[in-house]
């Protein structure tokens, strides 16, 4: 999704068993809790903004390149 929609999704499996049983959460989110928690704190990295104009209104479908970064995205409505 990301190289055609510049939609970030993630999905994260912590084993071979993509359904664990009901029984087995707790027990996983006890092992995975403070990895997943550190994991999510990343989104705050990086460049984040609104891309607007000289009179402060936002530009759709603005062009965002990065130099060393061989993938442009494109701003939202």
């Amino acid at each position: 999704s990301y190289l055609h929609t510049n939609c970030l999704e993630l999905s994260i499996y912590l084993g071979c068993d993509k359904f664990p049983h009901e029984s087995e959460l707790q027990q996983e989110w006890e092992n995975n809790k403070e990895s997943l928690l550190t994991f999510m704190e990343q989104v705050h990295r990086g460049i984040k903004g609104v891309v607007t104009d000289q009179q402060g209104e936002p530009i759709a479908n603005a062009t965002i390149t990065v130099r060393g970064i061989k993938h442009n995205i494109k701003t939202g409505r």
